[in-house]
């Protein structure tokens, strides 16, 4: 029987049976005929006391006359009700124990077990005597239980306390009578009919009190498993009714959980109580155990509908991160198996040409989240290559029965990757120009040249900003408001230097639109002393108009910045610093032809190759030095920072125009990214008329004609936004000047500069032990001009190389930088030796003082020789004679300094 609860709440005092009132009456009258209806035999309580008095029946004899029933008296004394009373024992097939202290508690819980004891149907009347509420605990008497239930009780200061068991010839008061402190009997909730167990029969408690062996579970530990308790010893105390339970239970669980019989359960369940010295009936057992496996069958079904087909039958496992699967097991049934000790959830999932990649956040098992992570259709198919998968993120897979009548594991994790209604959308590990989305990603949206679209299908990869890849937004400011900050902007620099630094910033907007037609795009170096101001105020300003939320280049190490160079294809990755330059040096080759660096992957185990698609601005102390390498020199443009210091204000001339960079600064104290996606968006607009263009603003071939048409183009697009034509006309100018070196390498761009800065401009050669000759004799001669001759350069491909590995402390680059390597630059350049060239013109012998013989020098070009000169300001600085030492003009001394 399951009951609705009823509160228990104060009414007015009096005794059981005073005079009620009308509402009083309705409730026992109706409770009265629900009773009826489940077989209960229950009388009107007699005015002033707790049993029925002489309402037609007689008092301890049989309770009810011939052919008649309780509910009769309903309408006889309909209006004299004031309770109920329920006639106990085989009449109503209901037995109650009356728990009066908690004494009696204290001696019934362990005997009939805990875990029926405590969800017993209860009434109270919430009565308190002795600090304890009594209750009255209600049984079921199993319908093919005919046996005599017969009453029996205990005493205050007895060993069992004070309680009344009510079986046949007894009875109780029933909810909602009215007890006498004035409170109200009612069911307490939660509760529910349980069958009478054996232990509550006159006969048995009073065989066991003779015995002196009242069961209760002195040594059996209460954390104890129930197969721990099964093994305990047949004489133990602690083999009693609550022990009896527990391995009942246990048995029941673990059986229903593994698919075996219940008859080998039973056959199990018997085999334990048997072995006690004091056995409970084989019908406690047998009935104790019908019931657990009934619940436990309803636990089960109810566990096993959570395995939907439709989730692959995966359902999350209840202790830690990890999911649990249903599988066929040896004895044709099923059985719940741990699956993996992973949890994966699907962002995304994309599909092309019969290949489906799904995005997924994959968690281990110590709560760490890989996000954003590709796991496509090809793993999924494999057992092998799902495990191999998950291994790479040091996760598990434990089912691997690709029998299975359910399914191999690949297809039960697809089908919960299904259900969980990933969006279609394609995950890019970088922002900044698609080619296939034909749109500029950013977290934002996609940004095209007349509109965002935040549902693109196409989104960055989170890890990005979350590993500090980028930090980017972009955002949307009116288009006249943007354009406007961008003209001050470009004010707040030299007109060229301006011009030409944000068209190549313009150009990088665009770059995904230019590479189809350029065979590179260049890195920005910019050379300034220091303080000049080329890290704050204008490049700043730039920097941030990108999408940038950072005001500088920051601190990084060579790794961070090459994992930004993949980041982004479109806003500029900033170097400031020197040494990293040089750590970077591999990849800033690669950079400008969106060449790929390895790197370790997120799991640790494999190498991951990523494409370098940023646009490169160094502008670190010294760069024209690094500028000089032929690799770096052919992928670069060099632009010379003017001191920005000392300039004036164009708004207001007696001011210094940092005022003006800082009330811009504080005009938007968020940066100027709030307006780089509107910028994205007008540079996309202007761009395709200009790229176009492309080929006639080349005006050649090869690498500095790209290099000089990107900024061109550039230029234009800069010019569309700013409605400022004059952008293109300095651009254009300064292209115009600048040199294409062609064929120049290490040998001009960085050997001779290097020797000639440290060792000056000599005429004829020297032995000197001492730094920076190293005591190699001078390996490059210079001869001045004369009204008849050029100036010259006469170089010796020994001692160049001797020097320069002394000068480098052996770090000699192999590919460039050896005897040989430097004679084959000298080769492509034109210079000639005894069988090819004239003595004299190409080639000439000179003694080295003390050498016996003399030691050849090589002619370089003039061209070359003239730009060598040039770069190096540096005047001719004569031996003082005399005193037998090398004198340094200050330029000299400053490139030692740098070097």
């Amino acid at each position: 029987m399951t009951t609705t609860s009823m509160e228990t709440r104060d009414l007015a005092t009096g005794q059981v049976g005073s005079d009620a009132t009308p509402r009083q009456i309705d409730q026992c009258l109706s409770e009265w005929r629900k009773y009826n209806e489940q077989g209960l035999k229950v009388f009107p309580l007699v005015r002033g006391a707790k049993h029925p008095g002489n309402f037609g029946i007689k008092w301890g004899e049989d309770w009810i006359k011939k052919d008649r029933n309780p509910i009769e008296l309903l309408d006889i004394y309909e209006t004299g009700t004031y309770g109920l009373w329920l006639a106990t024992g085989q009449c109503s097939k209901r037995v109650v124990l009356d728990i009066d202290s908690i004494e009696a508690e204290t001696h019934w819980r362990p005997i009939i077990g805990e875990a029926i004891y405590d969800v017993t149907l209860r009434a109270t009347s919430g009565r308190v005597k002795n600090d304890f509420a009594g209750y009255h605990l209600h049984f079921r008497i199993r319908e093919d239980d005919h046996r005599e239930w017969k009453g029996h009780s205990g005493e205050d200061g007895s060993a069992t306390g004070a309680y009344d068991f009510r079986g046949d010839g007894g009875g109780v008061v029933l909810p909602p009578s009215i007890h006498e402190t004035g409170r109200q009997y009612a069911w307490v909730e939660g509760t529910r009919l349980m069958d009478a167990p054996d232990v509550l029969r006159k006969e048995v408690v009073e065989g066991a009190a003779k015995r002196g062996r009242i069961k209760q579970p002195q040594f059996a530990a209460k954390n104890m498993k129930w197969w721990e308790r099964a093994m305990l010893p047949s004489d133990d105390p602690g083999r009693g009714n609550n022990n009896l339970m527990s391995v009942i239970g246990g048995i029941a669980k673990t059986f229903v959980e593994k698919g075996l019989s219940y008859e080998v359960a039973l056959a199990v369940a018997s085999s334990y109580e048997g072995a006690s010295d004091d056995p409970q009936s084989w019908d406690l057992v047998q009935a104790r155990l019908t019931h657990y496996w009934e619940v436990e069958e309803q636990k089960q079904k109810a566990h096993r509908s959570q395995f939907d087909p439709e989730t692959g039958y995966l359902t999350p496992s209840k202790e830690g991160v990890g999911y649990v699967t249903l599988a066929n097991n040896m004895k044709g049934g099923e059985e719940e198996v741990q699956f993996g000790n992973f949890w994966i959830q699907a962002t995304s999932v994309h599909s092309v040409d019969g290949r489906t990649t799904w995005v997924v956040d994959l968690t281990h098992k110590d709560g760490t989240v890989y996000r954003d992570v590709e796991l496509d259709h090809e793993t999924l198919s494999s057992t092998q290559a799902l495990r191999r998968w998950l291994a790479g993120y040091r996760c598990s897979l434990f089912f691997t029965n690709d029998r299975d009548q359910r399914g191999p594991a690949g297809i039960r994790l697809q089908n919960l990757l299904l259900s969980q209604n990933p969006v279609n959308c394609r995950i890019v590990d970088r922002l900044g120009w698609d080619d296939q989305a034909r749109a500029f990603i950013t977290y934002e949206g996609a940004i095209m040249g007349d509109l965002i679209n935040p549902g693109a299908g196409v989104r960055p990869n989170r890890n990005l900003e979350k590993d500090g890849q980028v930090h980017h937004f972009y955002g949307f400011r009116p288009e006249e408001e943007t354009r406007e900050v961008l003209r001050e902007v470009l004010t707040f620099q030299e007109p060229t230097y301006a011009s030409v630094f944000a068209a190549w910033y313009v150009a990088g907007i665009v770059k995904g639109l230019l590479m189809p037609v350029t065979s590179m795009f260049p890195i920005l170096m910019t050379e300034a002393p220091a303080e000049s101001g080329k890290t704050k105020g204008f490049p700043s300003l730039m920097y941030q108009l990108s999408g940038s939320r950072e005001r500088e280049s920051g601190t990084k190490s060579a790794p961070a910045f090459r994992d930004s160079m993949a980041a982004h294809r479109g806003a500029p990755v900033w170097v400031d610093d020197s040494e990293t330059v040089e750590a970077l040096k591999e990849n800033l080759r690669q950079v400008p032809v969106e060449g790929y660096a390895v790197k370790m992957g997120e799991n640790r185990t494999t190498q991951v190759k990523r494409k370098l698609t940023a646009p490169v601005l160094i502008s670190a102390e010294g760069i024209a030095m690094v500028h000089q390498e032929k690799a770096i020199k052919d992928r670069s443009v060099l632009l010379n920072t003017p001191d920005a210091r000392g300039r004036m204000s164009l708004k207001d001339p007696t001011r210094p125009q940092w005022d003006d960079i800082l009330d811009l600064q504080a005009k938007y104290p968020d940066g100027l990214s709030v307006m780089a996606g509107r910028l994205v968006q007008m540079a996309l607009r202007h761009a395709p008329g200009h790229i176009a263009e492309f080929k006639d603003l080349r005006g050649g071939s090869g690498r500095h004609a790209d290099k000089m048409a990107i900024l061109r183009v550039g230029a234009r697009i800069l010019a569309d936004i700013t409605q400022d034509p004059s952008h293109i006309g300095r651009v254009d100018a300064w292209a115009g000047e600048q040199v294409d070196t062609g064929a120049e390498n290490a040998l001009t761009f960085k050997v001779i500069p290097a020797a000639l800065k440290l060792i000056g401009l000599k005429d004829k050669p020297v032995r000197i032990d001492r730094a920076p000759h190293h005591g190699v004799p001078t390996p490059v001669l210079h001869r001045p001009g004369t009204e008849e001759a050029t100036p010259a350069l006469w170089v010796h491909f020994g001692f160049l190389a001797q020097w320069w590995e002394k000068n480098t402390f052996g770090r000699v680059a192999e590919r460039t930088e050896t005897e040989s390597a430097l004679r084959m630059q000298g080769q492509v350049l034109g210079m000639k030796g005894k069988k090819a060239g004239k003595q004299g013109d190409d080639w000439m012998q000179v003694r080295v003082q003390g050498d016996s013989s003399r030691s050849l020098y090589q002619r370089l070009p003039d061209e070359v020789t003239e730009r060598v000169i040039a770069l190096l300001e540096t005047e001719y600085a004569e031996e003082e004679p005399g005193d037998g030492k090398t004198r340094l003009t200050p330029s000299q001394v400053e490139a030692i300094g740098r070097m």
